[in-house]
């Protein structure tokens, strides 16, 4: 009878956690093409669509409308990953608010680390609040900067995790993931107390121990955030879903007549939050080596040896080492800080690597 009892524990808690992140699903605008929003003042009815059973989408060859490559990974998965704020900054610099320098020691290859000197002229655009975060945080006393110490300012990066968040939720993309989130979670953790507790008092009672193992499934399942998105949001997601279907299926061979290296640059932060950046940097390594694109001047922003040439370039993009492992490993370091996870509800553990979407480059990415 104990175990029985021990049984339906568990068998609830894994109830609860796909109640909370499979079957409730998604809200969608029903007759709308996916990715589309309602015209102002059209009236739109709303469903819910279970994970999984979202209609199909197309191809869509530009990023979302409107959004920067941060909110287009919240949009992904409902929650703010490391690799949004590397994007952030790789975004950053391509746009002209600063450049990158490394910063090396012969005979090493790879550098020790990384300068960021701000533009001297601001380029003329507004900025979000979390760019603005970013930006203030690395340039906080002096227009030149290192990685270093900008991995240091640990609170600026829980800031702005915190700040890309409230982004999200101001464009009402979420559908109170927090509150039946934490109403799992903290049944959760009772279970476990209260399961822990009898059992070390009964001593071997499959029951309370049930009771027990139940709590830490409802605790872990709840601990990745479901991403539950409001038709609005799911919207985004939509269009961010297309967008990765152009970026992960690009060839080399059509790069030649639609895009140049300048879209390399554009688009390579919206590849590394939809983790695709493996695939973007090989169809533009190949480009290169075939001679289709010979213009290094849109990433200029990323200055080796005072001059990005072809095959400084090519070297950047290749996967078998030299600069652009250096640049993996340092900026993957900034997420090597302990502290940083369960910052809010929806916010993914800060402890993991940053550069896992930048390639990913393995992620400058759950």
């Amino acid at each position: 009878m104990e175990i029985v009892v021990g049984g339906v524990f568990v068998v609830a808690a894994v109830a609860a956690v796909v109640w909370v992140r499979v079957i409730r699903g998604d809200e969608v605008f029903d007759g709308l093409t996916p990715g589309l929003l309602p015209a102002p003042g059209q009236p739109a009815l709303r469903r819910r669509v279970r994970r999984g059973q979202q209609p199909p989408i197309a191809v869509r060859f530009t990023p979302p409308d409107g959004l920067n490559p941060g909110l287009v990974g919240v949009a992904i998965d409902g929650r703010v990953d490391p690799v949004e704020l590397s994007a952030t900054l790789i975004d950053l610099a391509g746009r002209g608010w600063f450049t990158m320098h490394p910063v090396l020691q012969p005979p090493a290859t790879k550098p020790v680390d990384w300068e960021l000197r701000q533009s001297p002229v601001a380029p003329s655009e507004e900025l979000t609040s979390t760019e603005r975060v970013l930006l203030d945080a690395v340039f906080a006393s002096s227009p030149t900067s290192t990685l270093n110490q900008f991995r240091a300012n640990r609170s600026a990066l829980q800031h702005a995790t915190q700040v890309l968040h409230g982004e999200a939720t101001a464009r009402r993309w979420f559908l109170g993931v927090d509150s039946q989130a934490a109403i799992v979670r903290w049944i959760g953790v009772a279970g476990m107390v209260i399961g822990g507790v009898l059992f070390l008092y009964l001593f071997r009672n499959t029951a309370t121990l049930g009771l027990a193992v139940a709590g830490l499934i409802a605790w872990a399942g709840s601990r990745i955030p479901a991403g539950t998105m409001s038709a609005e949001g799911a919207a985004a997601r939509a269009q961010a879903e297309s967008f990765k279907l152009y970026l992960a299926t690009a060839e080399a061979e059509q790069l030649r007549f639609e895009v140049g290296i300048d879209v390399f640059s554009r688009y390579l932060p919206y590849a590394m939050v939809l983790g695709v950046v493996d695939h973007w940097r090989s169809v533009f390594a190949d480009a290169l080596n075939a001679g289709m694109l010979t213009d290094t001047a849109p990433v200029s922003w990323l200055v080796l040896d005072d001059a990005l040439t072809t095959v400084l370039l090519l070297d950047l993009l290749s996967s078998n080492g030299g600069i652009f492992d250096g640049l993996i490993g340092d900026f993957g370091n900034l997420a090597e800080l302990p502290g940083l996870d369960g910052i809010g509800e929806g916010l993914s553990d800060f402890g993991s690597d940053v550069f896992d979407g930048f390639g990913d480059f393995g992620g400058f990415g759950d």
